[in-house]
């Protein structure tokens, strides 16, 4: 059980606000280098983007090979072992990381030149045989597919609950409902946050606040993020191991990932609208559709779960990670649909920069 903290007036070496899959893996990281660290989030630890992905680990399959996101998913993959496996040693809960491969079925008119660009990225063209071999469920009519191997998945929900039992085991104090109005500034250096419950000094201040990470006031160099709706759904199929997938499935209209426990999500739309995050049933009765059209036993299983989430998108296509003005404040934000994928690479970064300065 995790017991959060209750405002108070005691100063902390470090604020970060958000507690989603970013902001925790921070805060542990420093806080296994000695720091005190305080995190505050404006609703329930992991319970935003964190809690609303899919949990997939494709960085070959999803950035162009040898651009700047292509590095970081694959430099943040090879530290993926390492982490998972450390979380559940200091927690002793499982993060169901899955680095078995990713199945990227292919459509008739893939061209030759589509598959030449997969494979130089590593991806391997298999047959209708193969594929079958991998995935006894899927539907006969996919006669080609892409596989990346040694990519995959980890259950981002299992995660964010391992990072804030890991956090809190080493001193961490995590504030929920306590949302952040404002960055507090004096004489040109960040000294801490305004909260709905009060001031909080820190000598640093990192904003991990996701979607709402542009509405954060106070004296400091703005970071301009955007959220983007995603909706997405569950599906418990437990009752039908010989058909379940064992690998994660992207495909260009819908992407299956499958848990340990039996349950496959299903994802997912990708909307502008704003921090709207109602659910469409026929948003969601058209993913489970293309989910069925690739393992046809998933038409007969209804939704146990569907939901919305806000990517938190910012103007570049790479994350901002590091400082920004005035002193002492650094973010790490605009991290889109990779937040999962980035968040070991993105703590490393962040208490790089931030380490280095108390060194």
């Amino acid at each position: 059980m995790i017991s959060f903290a209750s405002p108070t007036s005691d100063s902390t070496d470090c604020s970060i606000i958000g507690a989603g899959v970013i902001g925790l893996s921070i805060a542990r990281r420093l806080a296994a280098a000695g720091l005190s660290v305080a995190v505050y989030d404006r609703s329930s630890p992991g319970q935003e983007a964190s809690y609303a992905a899919g949990g997939m680990l494709c960085p070959r399959l999803e950035f162009q090979k040898e651009s700047k996101l292509s590095e970081m998913g694959e430099i943040s993959l090879q530290l993926y072992p390492d982490y998972a496996r450390e979380l559940e040693e200091e927690t002793g809960l499982c993060v169901d990381l899955r680095l078995n491969g990713v199945l990227n079925p292919l459509s008739c008119d893939a061209s030759t030149t589509e598959i030449n660009a997969a494979e130089v990225n590593g991806a391997r063209l298999v047959d209708g045989e193969t594929i079958r071999g991998l995935e006894p469920g899927i539907t006969p009519e996919i006669t080609r597919a892409l596989y990346y191997e040694e990519e995959g998945s980890i259950d981002n929900r299992a995660l964010t609950a391992a990072l804030a039992a890991a956090s809190e085991k080493l001193g961490v104090r995590i504030y929920p409902d306590c949302e952040v109005l404002e960055i507090l500034v004096q004489k040109e250096t960040a000294r801490g946050v305004r909260t709905r419950e009060g001031d909080f000094s820190s000598a640093f201040v990192i904003n991990c606040a996701g979607a709402w990470a542009g509405r954060i006031a106070g004296e400091v160099e703005q970071v301009d993020i955007a959220p983007v709706k995603g909706q997405m759904l569950m599906l418990d199929c437990n009752g039908f191991q010989d058909k379940l997938p064992r690998h994660t499935i992207y495909s260009h209209q819908t992407y299956l990932v499958p848990r340990q426990d039996g349950r496959v999500i299903v994802g997912a739309t990708v909307e502008d609208k704003g921090f709207d995050k109602s659910v469409e049933p026929a948003a969601i009765e058209a993913l489970h559709r293309e989910a069925a059209g690739m393992f046809p036993f998933l038409q007969d299983i209804q939704p146990r779960e569907s939901w919305a989430g806000l990517r938190p998108m910012g103007k570049e296509d790479v994350p901002y990670i590091g400082a920004l003005s005035p002193d002492g404040y650094y973010a790490a934000v605009g991290h889109y649909r990779n937040g999962i994928l980035l968040a070991p690479l993105t703590q490393e970064l962040v208490a790089r920069e931030i380490l280095g300065t108390t060194g």
